[in-house]
């Protein structure tokens, strides 16, 4: 490849590769804060009790957790004739436009058993659609370069995108919902959304498509992953953290019944937004100069920090309590753009460690632990609300000690679940350097005598690779 095609020496992909990347990223992230953030409270302005909603939530999150590892197993097992992951990504947008849709046709005149119903299928369908391309979407790079540095450069960029699509659908739905409705803002979102995922399902190219000799077994990938001990700890890390991370969910609520006003929403996001575009810009650079992971570290110990000030602070200074989240957003903001670059750091242990490659399953550990995530906490906050009196529909006078009860979920507990993290994370050793030296044995670059000079101290020794099949295009 040309340098002036890739853009930077040593690049494979082209600078319209990356960009649709990133772009696919900000669109399914525009359906992801458009549909499993505002849920809930869709859910209860249509007339569903908390308490209804907390068992829905329930029963389709963990239906959205188990599913994940599934498809990770197809993706893995499924040959497509060109690409291992594009097929998946073209085949889900169709399907996650039309689910999204389907969503937000919900009745708010059904019975109430009807209603429950209805939004019980049209969830899950709609997060199966989402999987389709949420599991293929993060280890996509690993088929279209094969340069280490890059992969992780639009990775990096991705969460970038990511938290942009997730912020800005933040930011324009409470003003637009109050304004012109639920179904409506449904329908600009989806369009939105899918108009910016399409230019990758056509610029992206699979250069280095990796499959085994042999078909992987179920047996070998439960191996793989139970014997990932670096993948299992920091996904129960970040578990534990957003088992407690109440506010995602309940940021609506907070603007109308804490501040008073539903477009306070929107200005909380927007201010969410300033520091994420000022920080995720430089965090490509940062991290070529200091390892990710403690990075990591230093901003989740910072983010816990203030949401215990903003706790004691309260929210009856509403300048205040906008500069407190301006602060904080700028180590949230970096925390969620580099969250998931660990994956294909613990993808590369994996085969180090175990000799085979399997990135639907190593993706799709990813996933079921976001959205084990959501089928707890999101369930959890809803009781809580429900146990306070919580009145569902959209105007509902509410009982008046639940403006603290939200103030209470939105602040502490999400520092109190850092803390019990940053204790798993002390037990994660993987360090971008050690990565280097795997991702090179496993890609045939170096002996496995010379991995191991470099890496059995900390890592024991290498496994033997199981032999892949590369098809180099």
């Amino acid at each position: 490849m040309t340098k002036n095609t890739a853009g930077k020496p040593g690049y494979r992909t082209s600078k319209s590769e990356r960009a649709g990347y990133w772009l696919f990223f900000l669109g399914q992230n525009i359906f992801y804060g458009l549909v499993a953030i505002n849920m809930q409270t869709f859910f209860s302005d249509v007339g569903i009790t908390a308490a209804s909603i907390a068992v829905i939530l329930l029963v389709t999150k963990l239906w959205d957790a188990v599913n994940d590892p599934l498809l990770g197993a197809v993706i893995d097992k499924i040959r497509f004739k060109k690409g291992r992951f594009i097929p998946w990504l073209r085949i889900s947008l169709p399907a996650i436009v039309l689910s999204s849709i389907v969503f937000f046709l919900l009745p708010s005149s059904g019975s109430p058993i009807l209603k429950i119903i209805w939004a019980t299928l049209a969830y899950i369908a709609w997060d199966m659609s989402y999987t389709l391309c949420d599991v293929p979407i993060f280890v996509l790079p690993t088929s279209m370069t094969d340069n280490i540095e890059e992969r992780g450069q639009m990775l990096t960029m991705g969460r970038f995108f990511a938290m942009i699509g997730v912020i800005a659908a933040s930011v324009a739905l409470p003003a637009l919902q109050a304004r012109i409705g639920w179904f409506a803002v449904g329908l600009v979102f989806t369009a939105a959304a899918a108009l910016v995922m399409l230019p990758l399902l056509f610029r992206a190219k699979e250069r280095q498509i990796v499959r085994p000799e042999e078909s992987v077994s179920i047996r070998q990938m439960i191996k793989y992953v139970t014997k990932n001990k670096y993948l299992l700890i920091f996904y129960l890390a970040m578990f534990i953290s957003g088992l407690m991370y109440f506010s995602q969910y309940i940021q609506i609520y907070l603007a109308r019944y804490c501040i008073g006003n539903q477009d306070a929403a929107s200005v909380i996001s927007m201010i969410s937004m300033i520091p994420l575009l000022i920080v995720g810009g430089f965090l490509p650079a940062i991290i070529k100069r200091i390892d990710k992971y403690h990075l990591y570290i230093v901003c989740n110990i910072a983010a816990a920090i203030f949401g215990v000030v903003l706790f004691f602070v309260g929210y009856s200074n509403v300048t205040l309590l906008y500069v407190l989240f301006f602060l904080q957003a700028i180590f949230t903001g970096a925390n969620n753009i580099i969250l998931f670059t660990f994956t294909p750091d613990c993808l590369e242990y994996g085969t180090y460690h175990t000799g085979e490659r399997a990135e639907g399953v190593a993706a799709s550990v990813q996933t079921f632990f976001s959205k084990l995530v959501g089928s707890v906490s999101g369930p959890i906050a809803m009781v809580i609300l429900a146990g306070f009196g919580f009145v569902s529909g959209e105007n509902a006078a509410q009982p008046p000690e639940i403006a603290n009860v939200i103030w209470l979920l939105y602040t502490l507990p999400p520092a109190c679940g850092i803390g019990i993290a940053l204790i798993l994370l002390r037990f994660y050793k993987l360090r971008d350097k050690d990565v280097q030296v795997m991702a090179r044995y496993n890609n045939g670059e170096i002996t496995k005598e010379a991995a191991e000079n470099q890496l059995a101290a900390k890592y024991g020794p290498a496994a033997e690779l199981v032999k892949m099949t590369v098809t180099l295009n």
